[in-house]
């Protein structure tokens, strides 16, 4: 064995060949830092903190308890919905409340700042408040949310998962939501999570999945603490020891109501699970859309769908029910990608501190391999505890780089003994050409400078320049909107797929894009991150291609379409059986 200790200049000489060999010779897993990035361009990625400007006066509402009830940590989503048809992403931002258990009217709007909310994008003027005008007033504690037509009339509609019954809203399509929930049967009382819309039967209607977390209300309800030096000191339970709630599908029945199809859909076939997120995605390329299921410090999930709408968990022998070395992690939000160019969707998890977040990168006929040690996200995950996570190219060279939002659910960890942060900085990870990840948060903007409790992210190009964009959302904090101010030359390429025969919101759809001599592969997803939904419209980098690109669209089922000569830098709306180029619909940007 070489004694690196004994001679500085021959450890150093050593270490430095061994980096070109290990470069050279491993480049798919490539840890080096001096010569490898020598030879890659530095990172141009900035975003700019632009919430005031753009006049979202979002603030979360999650006033803490003595006692520490567990919900009250857990915070709220955040979704973009293009509720006007403009061609401007609107944004809806869920909201909490406090603790107690008097009934509230749904319908005052005389306290709308602790309501759900929605804020209005008017493109280059600032949002508008047009929460109480939409009839979106709610005072209930909202987690995650779905955006989807579930009833094909061209207009997005919106579900919201709740702490106690979930709301469906209906886009009337002039401006105005109604809520029917009950008369849709979709008004689960559990404890909601994340939720998504997706095709589940195949019959070409959205149906609904609902994450739930645990089995407790306002009259059961567990409480924890521990006496420290005297004093009696609450914290929130942990939620391996209370009981998990089963999931529920609801079945699109196709005339405005929905059907419960849980137990049929083989959900109660194993004990119900502590679920947090939730991702939509045909996982084994057999034309039907399954579900992976990030759960809490239990075993996560994977409901492999049978075609018509029948689940099995298959997570073990996938390689996705723990991590590589077999433990179950604190599984909070979920997101899915091809980070590494070879045309398989990815998955990536976000988990607690102590643990890593998981990148589990798809082999091929339904196997995932854990690689997050060497793509570079472990080290920078250990010490944090991660909510919102989402794939976007923010440079637009073609690889899709990675956000974090992280902070704490215990602000009482310093009277238990532990040195963990409550708040915490998120992170920004730089995909270099899917080898490997490489932080760049200090050279990002200021905002990774700052200290948050995060919880939710959603992707969109919001002001239409063709660079993705971010929000935010943090527990009893203001959202934040993050304008992506990237000195970049790269192109980019946007799509908007509208199903037929397949669900409307095309969710399930994934594209590929044939760009020079490289192939991208992008998906339409349903929801994502942690209690989230990203915007309908594919944002589709290209690096310095100026050519024109042909794009192929796989749509549910398996039935695909190829368009030809679209250019770099317009929007192109692609539509299910219209392939031919005289339909095709296109503006510049």
């Amino acid at each position: 064995m070489i004694n690196f200790l004994s001679n500085r200049m021959t450890t150093n000489l050593f270490e430095r060949a061994w980096s070109v060999v290990f470069c050279i010779c491993l480049e798919a897993v490539c840890h080096c830092s001096t010569i490898c990035d020598a030879e890659e361009p530095q990172p141009a990625v900035l975003f700019q903190d632009v919430t005031n400007a753009s006049q979202l006066s979002f603030q979360h509402h999650s006033p803490l308890t003595v006692k520490r009830h567990l919900h009250l940590m857990m915070g709220s989503g955040i979704g973009w919905l293009d509720y006007d048809h403009d061609g401007f992403p609107d944004l809806y931002c869920a909201q909490g409340e406090e603790w107690r258990s008097s009934k509230k009217k749904r319908n005052d709007a005389s306290n709308v700042a602790t309501s759900n909310r929605l804020f209005q994008n008017r493109g280059e003027s600032p949002f508008r408040d047009v929460t109480t005008l939409s009839g979106l007033i709610d005072f209930g504690y909202s987690m995650g949310l779905a955006v989807g037509d579930y009833n094909h009339d061209g207009f997005e509609d919106l579900y919201v998962s709740q702490f106690g019954r979930n709301l469906l809203y209906c886009n009337n399509g002039d401006g105005t939501f109604s809520d029917v929930s009950p008369s849709a049967h979709v008004d689960d009382p559990g404890y909601g999570a994340s939720c998504t819309w997706a095709d589940l039967n195949g019959d070409g209607l959205l149906d609904l999945y609902v994450v739930n977390y645990l089995e407790i209300d306002r009259e059961n309800y567990p409480i924890c603490s521990r006496k420290v030096d005297g004093t009696r000191v609450f914290f929130i339970c942990h939620p391996r020891y209370v009981r998990g709630e089963y999931d529920v599908v609801y079945r699109n029945l196709g005339n405005g109501n929905f059907l419960n199809v849980s137990k049929k859909a083989g959900l109660h076939s194993e004990p119900a699970r502590q679920g947090l997120g939730v991702f939509a995605a045909d996982y084994d390329h057999d034309g039907d859309i399954d579900l992976y299921i990030a759960n809490d410090s239990v075993a996560n999930q994977l409901w492999v769908n049978d075609g018509q709408g029948v689940f099995t968990d298959q997570a073990l022998i996938a390689g996705v029910a723990f991590n590589r070395t077999g433990d179950r992690e604190a599984g909070m939000g979920l997101t899915g990608a091809d980070y590494n160019g070879d045309g398989r969707l990815d998955l990536f998890v976000t988990n607690y501190f102590g643990e890593t977040n998981t990148l589990y990168r798809n082999e091929g006929a339904l196997f995932f391999l854990d690689v997050t040690d060497e793509t570079g996200l472990a080290t920078a995950s250990r010490v944090r505890l991660g909510f919102g996570a989402s794939f976007l190219d923010a440079d637009n060279d073609g690889w899709e780089d990675l956000f974090v939002t992280n902070g704490h659910v215990h602000d009482r960890l310093s009277q238990l003994g532990k040195n963990e942060p409550y708040e915490q900085e998120p992170q920004f990870f730089l995909n270099r050409k899917g080898r490997r990840f490489e932080i760049i948060s200090p050279q990002a903007g200021s905002f990774f400078q700052q200290k948050h409790v995060g919880r939710g992210s959603a992707v969109a190009d919001f002001n239409r320049d063709g660079k993705a964009d971010l929000a935010v959302s943090h527990l009893n904090e203001k959202l934040v909107l993050l304008e992506n101010r990237s000195q970049t030359q790269n192109q980019s390429l946007s799509l908007e797929l509208i199903g037929t025969t397949s669900n409307r919101s095309a969710i399930g759809a994934s594209a590929e894009i044939t760009s020079g001599s490289r192939k991208l592969m992008r998906y339409r997803k349903g929801s994502s991150s942690y209690l989230s939904a990203d915007e309908g419209r594919l944002l589709i980098g290209l690096g310095e291609n100026a050519d024109p690109v042909t794009v192929k669209v796989i749509w549910q089922g398996g039935k695909s379409e190829i368009w030809t000569g679209l250019q770099p830098g317009g929007h192109y709306t692609l539509i299910e059986g219209t392939s031919d180029s005289r339909k095709l619909s296109h503006s510049q940007r």
